[in-house]
């Protein structure tokens, strides 16, 4: 690739043999008197226009800007004259080679050359003098005799000028890479739009009429290289913005308010880079939508394929929607390129610095660990795929740790909950990290585990009242479609109640007496209220009268009573009350559970990696607002609703109405994806999850 030096008039380039010597991007100060020196005579060069092609060649250079070393070196023939490096501090600061005073092209045929040359020395002349005493004169004054392109001898005088004077001269361009007519204006020359204040000098501007752009422009096909930045991509605003609309931004040149011709040169998903070019003064650049991250990524392509999986939603219909809207996006290939490289370890780093803060919180509380525990399965009945173990910590509400078990890993569906709950104790132990309570459901495997392994090390394993009460609640659902036991249907929700206070009236969890006060619910539906258990001999309530004293109490000896009495002393039912958990039960873990399915819903098959990440995105979701309030009213009251539970069939809860939920982790989780992939994305991708 040719490069050429950017200094006007000069058309010295690697193709002529001469050296070139990249702007120092690094050094701010440095790359702003380099900028400086060329806008001497190309007075729309700014900080904006340097890219990674830009050069100035060695002609502009003295001998003291290179390095003594090299230089000694070269002398001794160890090193190639083109190897001779700048020093840190050089600056451009030869001029001499330019030719003073170009050629322009008559402008009409009724111009006379005599006449042209009048006007130029007219200007010179007026500008020369607006100068004032005290003012800096620039390192190469215009030589009082100069030879222009076409063999004509102008005799001009050098000029000193002031930094504070402006020569208004500008060549008229109509085409890229070929000059032609230029005009004398007496206006300010228009700068480029693209600078700040920052990079703006209040040192003199000159342009120089022998400024000839075409070798900066005669290679068309050249790319144009990204121009790189690191804002807070996440924290700007976006819009949508219709192409009709952006093009027509670019249809007047920023320079000479000209119409100019513009197009779109690349286009990658949500990036689009635009080429502006005026025919009539030669005016060009590039813009691009978005900053690129690290080398070749646009920050929007990366941060949209975050924002889908962060929010738990599903990419394809994500993408189908934008796609039916119109608007430009990335594909879904894409997206799950991405997702495997760059989002799912972000997740899972974010997972692991919020599970190792809870563990520790957790390790300085007294008494171990009260913690509920429950398996999930990604589709209902025995045919699931994964399932995915929870644990929760009562106390703090906040989930500790989630385990996914793929159904080929254990003999079948059913052993998930066994295994998932193995995994999670295990990383207990490795945290040292003393288990004393665990309340779960009546999984059989797990109990016959629990009491081997577990109970031996002092923990206390209960159930859960809500999973014994439901199939409770089934047992007499199917009895009293008898005809001859429909009574125990009126009974049913006094029954269930029952159940609950039995565990909540005996905080100890006494087995004895909780089986007792359970049994007691025999003798008191048939209105007998002495029992004859040492444990609990009479019920707690008082006295029955009035409206408690008219109730369809079951006949002693009657078909409901004897069959209620087979349900209430089954084996395995009586066992169960025996563990009833009195104070912790898994209410929290259901709802972790129904907050699964936002983020992985169980009509949709996930990848292993996938649903693994869906997970974790749940459990810090539900750790960012476990511990909401309850929303109040503007005079100070707390809110509440009436919900109909399906479980309920009819009847009504009320419950409170809690603050809105927040989703600050997962604005944490795209600036660390930004962050992350600025400073390596192959270290990003090399550290993927391992579960």
């Amino acid at each position: 690739m040719v490069n050429y030096c950017v200094c006007a008039g000069c058309k010295n380039s690697t193709k002529t043999g001469h050296r070139v010597h990249g702007f120092p991007m690094k050094d701010k100060a440095t790359l702003r008197q380099w900028v400086q020196f060329v806008r001497v005579r190309r007075a729309h060069f700014s900080m904006t226009s340097v890219t990674t092609n830009s050069k100035i060649c060695s002609a502009h250079f003295r001998e003291e800007d290179y390095d003594p070393g090299d230089i000694r070196m070269v002398s001794l023939g160890l090193k190639r004259l083109s190897q001779v490096q700048l020093i840190p501090t050089a600056v451009p600061s030869m001029h001499t080679h330019l030719s003073a005073c170009p050629a322009p092209r008559p402008r009409s045929t009724n111009i006379s050359a005599a006449r042209r040359k009048r006007e130029l020395a007219t200007m010179l002349t007026d500008a020369s003098t607006q100068e004032t005493a005290d003012s800096a004169t620039i390192d190469d004054p215009l030589p009082s005799s100069s030879t222009c392109d076409t063999g004509t001898q102008c005799n001009l005088k050098p000029l000193g000028m002031s930094h504070a004077v402006q020569v208004n001269l500008k060549p008229k361009m109509v085409s890229v890479g070929t000059q032609t007519t230029l005009r004398m204006q007496t206006s300010t020359p228009l700068t480029s739009p693209e600078q700040t204040d920052e990079e703006e000098d209040p040192s003199v501007i000159i342009s120089d009429p022998s400024w000839v752009p075409e070798d900066q422009m005669s290679d068309e096909d050249e790319e144009e290289p990204f121009q790189t930045c690191h804002p807070q991509q996440n924290g700007i605003d976006k819009f949508i913005v219709c192409k009709a609309e952006l093009m027509a931004l670019f249809a007047i040149c920023p320079a000479c308010c000209e119409k100019c011709e513009s197009r779109i040169v690349q286009q990658g998903g949500t990036f689009i880079k635009i080429e502006q070019v005026c025919a009539s003064c030669g005016y060009q650049r590039f813009w691009q939508n978005q900053p690129i991250l690290h080398r070749n990524m646009p920050a929007c392509n990366l941060l949209l394929s975050g924002a889908i999986h962060f929010t738990g939603c599903l990419a394809s219909q994500t993408l189908r929607m934008m796609t039916l809207f119109g608007l430009q996006c990335i594909s879904v290939s894409t997206y799950f390129r991405h997702q495997r490289h760059y989002t799912i370890p972000i997740i899972i780093q974010a997972w692991q610095n919020d599970q190792a803060k809870n563990l520790s919180d957790l390790r300085a509380m007294d008494g171990g660990l009260v913690v509920a525990g429950d398996c999930r399965s990604d589709s209902p009945g025995h045919c699931a795929k994964y399932g995915s173990y929870s644990l929760i910590e009562e106390r703090v509400n906040k989930v500790v740790d989630v385990q996914l078990v793929q159904s080929s890993e254990v003999p079948n569906s059913s052993w998930c909950e066994l295994e998932g709950l193995k995994r999670s104790i295990s990383l207990l132990r490795r945290q040292d990290l003393h288990l004393s309570t665990l309340v779960t459901d009546r999984h059989r495997q797990v109990a016959k585990w629990v009491r081997e392994e577990l109970c031996p090390e002092g923990t206390q394993h209960y159930f859960d009242v809500w999973h014994v009460g439901k199939s409770l609640g089934k047992a007499l659902d199917t009895a009293s479609k008898d005809r001859q036991c429909d009574q125990l249907q009126l009974w049913r929700p006094a029954i269930v109640n029952h159940l609950y206070w039995t565990a909540a009236s005996t905080p100890d969890g006494n087995p004895a007496v909780m089986e007792a006060k359970w049994r007691s619910l025999v003798n008191h539906i048939q209105d007998v209220h002495d029992h004859d258990t040492p444990a609990f001999s009479s019920c707690a309530h008082p006295p029955l009268e009035g409206d408690q004293r008219d109730k369809e109490w079951l006949e002693p000896g009657s078909m409901g009573a004897i069959k209620l009495e087979s349900i209430i002393t089954k084996t395995s039912l009586l066992k169960d009350v025996r563990q009833l958990s009195p104070q912790h039960q898994t209410f929290s873990l259901e709802a972790f559970h129904s907050l699964i399915l936002h983020f992985a819903p169980k009509h949709t098959g996930f990848p292993n990696l996938e649903m693994y990440s869906r997970l974790l995105l749940a459990a810090l979701h539900y750790n960012f607002n476990a511990n909401r309030e309850t929303a109040r009213r503007s005079d100070g009251t707390e809110k509440f609703c009436v919900r109909y539970p399906r479980f309920r069939k009819g009847a009504y809860v009320v419950r409170p109405i809690k603050e809105k939920a927040s989703y600050g982790y997962a604005t944490s989780l795209i600036e660390a994806l930004r962050e992350s992939y600025t400073q390596s994305p192959k270290a990003l991708q090399e550290t993927g999850p391992i579960i």
